[in-house]
């Protein structure tokens, strides 16, 4: 007995898709995207929104400004009282200033030092090692001494008013019209003195001592006073 051959399995050539005489299926639906567009364009303002809000809020509070209200009109410069970007920088303020005093180089009865020609060489003492003028008065406006014929100086912006202080058993070059006095380099040397004896207010050598010996006498004044000495 012969068999009839089997049909074709589906998927093979020559095999039926769908049963005979029913029509060919329809396409599937097609997708709606219209939700997923208007979700994103919806999204989007979203974020724009935000972003512009907060970029205003975070402007105003850094530059500490109040936010106007709802459709007033906005805080102009003026309104708030804080100057424009342009007009923040304002050069400062210039402080009137006084030169300061230079200190004086001394005090009122110290003694000096100086050279020849009466440049100030510094603080000497009134012992007779060092320092052969007394200072008097210091006047900065470097005015007249009260006694305008005395000795003076000017140094350091003060003029020194000056009187001539020599000590016995210490040897000098005395001075003259031109030269102010300096302690000798060596004594005995020529055109040196050793004072021997001092007369304040004195008006010759006759008060001078007789205790020790000496050859000459010299008398100032401003102040008055006159120095027994040896003569070189």
């Amino acid at each position: 007995m012969t068999l009839p051959p089997p049909p074709n399995p589906p998927g093979y050539p020559g095999a039926a898709p769908w049963e005979p005489g029913v029509g060919a299926p329809p396409p599937p639906p097609k997708k709606n995207n219209t939700p997923l567009i208007i979700g994103l364009i919806a999204g989007v303002v979203v974020l724009c929104l935000v972003g512009l809000c907060g970029g205003g809020l975070a402007y105003n509070y850094l530059n500490d400004d109040e936010s106007p209200a709802a459709g007033g009109p906005s805080l102009s410069t003026q309104q708030t009282g804080r100057p424009a970007p342009s007009d923040l920088y304002s050069p400062p303020e210039v402080v009137p200033t006084t030169e300061a005093a230079l200190p004086a180089p001394a005090a009122v009865g110290d003694c000096i030092s100086v050279d020849v020609k009466g440049a100030f060489l510094g603080l000497g003492n009134c012992n007779g090692s060092s320092g052969t003028y007394r200072v008097l008065s210091i006047d900065r406006a470097q005015g007249t001494c009260s006694d305008p014929d005395g000795a003076w100086i000017t140094t350091g912006g003060y003029r020194l008013c000056l009187e001539l202080y020599l000590v016995r058993n210490y040897c000098y070059k005395l001075p003259t019209e031109t030269d102010f006095a300096v302690a000798a380099t060596k004594c005995k040397d020529k055109g040196t003195v050793h004072i021997v004896d001092i007369v304040p207010g004195g008006a010759n050598g006759d008060k001078c001592t007789k205790d020790y010996k000496w050859n000459h006498w010299y008398r100032f004044t401003h102040p008055t006073v006159v120095y027994c000495v040896m003569k070189y």
